[in-house]
């Protein structure tokens, strides 16, 4: 099987704000019909990088190849590129199919091709009994797919998506993970989302890129990165884990206790040299004996009830 061909290239990206540099010679490259997260912590430069493929900045150094042409320089209105705001900056005057509409009919296409792409994607986010609500009328998951239909009915070449479930509640927020997933494989658009949510990475995403303080720390599939992160910051960063100091014994660490834990060693360290390991918690059992390899003993001080989860 031939691999995905690269839609968008970030090829040593820089962005300096006067000293400050936002954005530290980033490379990545984006395959076409990827849903592609970029996470970090807030400062990391994931904004800064999306805002440069949206146009709204200008990288310092480096280029940024649509379709193999560079488009680093190219005015944000003559790119084949969306942007859907966290806000979702929808007319309040508007129906939903005006809204949805209204970047075709700027762009003075035929009355018949604008009817027709607005039904169609009305159809595919299920928007189409609400075609004459008006925003206020909305639940917060409803307008959020009305942006998303007013986005993906230009049929760009790219779709940016900028925080786009931070306004909704938990709840909501993890049934709009699973229908921005659906939509973006059955519309077959390259989706770029910006966000701090792991959880929403680990869901949404085919790929992922870790940032910290501009820099690419690494890029994979969820997968990869939550069993195998590349460091100290990935592996606390992305989901949960506990870190148990100590020192390289062979296949695993003598923690400061006295007791050796094994696993898979990610590292070429030599014997004694200071090692952390790291385990994550749905890898912990609990035993009422710590007699075999890989048990520590310990006091329960405290319960905390999450329903499946200690």
């Amino acid at each position: 099987m031939s691999e995905p061909r690269t839609l968008l290239r970030i090829d040593r990206v820089s962005k300096n704000f006067g000293r400050v540099r936002a954005v530290d010679g980033i490379s990545l490259d984006i395959r076409e019909n990827e849903f592609f997260a970029l996470l970090g912590p807030s400062g990391c430069g994931k904004t800064t990088l999306l805002r440069m493929l949206a146009g709204f900045e200008t990288p310092s150094d480096g280029q940024i190849l649509l379709d193999g042409r560079d488009i680093a320089r190219t005015p944000p209105n003559k790119r084949p590129v969306n942007l859907m705001f966290q806000s979702y900056a929808l007319f309040p005057h508007m129906s939903v199919r005006a809204n949805v509409s209204y970047g075709l009919e700027m762009e003075r296409l035929p009355a018949a091709e604008i009817r027709s792409r607005v039904d169609a994607i009305l159809a595919t986010t299920e928007l189409v009994p609400f075609a004459d609500r008006k925003p206020e009328q909305l639940s917060g998951g409803q307008k959020q797919r009305v942006a998303l239909a007013r986005a993906l009915v230009k049929r760009p070449r790219l779709l940016l998506l900028d925080e786009p479930l931070g306004a909704l509640d938990k709840k909501l927020r993890g049934a709009m993970q699973l229908e921005l997933k659906r939509l973006q494989h059955e519309v077959g658009i390259t989706f770029v989302i910006v966000t701090h949510d792991q959880e929403e990475s680990l869901v949404m995403a085919d790929r992922m890129a870790v940032l910290k303080d501009g820099r690419l720390l690494q890029c994979d599939t969820p997968h990869a990165i939550y069993e195998h992160p590349s460091d100290r910051f990935v592996a606390d960063f992305i989901g949960v884990m506990n870190f148990v100091p100590g020192r390289a014994d062979g296949n695993g660490v003598q923690a400061t206790n006295g007791t050796k834990i094994t696993g898979k060693v990610s590292a070429t360290l030599s014997s004694g040299a200071s090692a952390v390991a790291a385990v994550r918690p749905e890898r912990i059992r609990l035993f009422p004996s710590p007699d075999t390899a890989n048990r520590v003993a310990g006091t329960v001080e405290a319960l905390a009830y999450q329903g499946l989860d200690l």
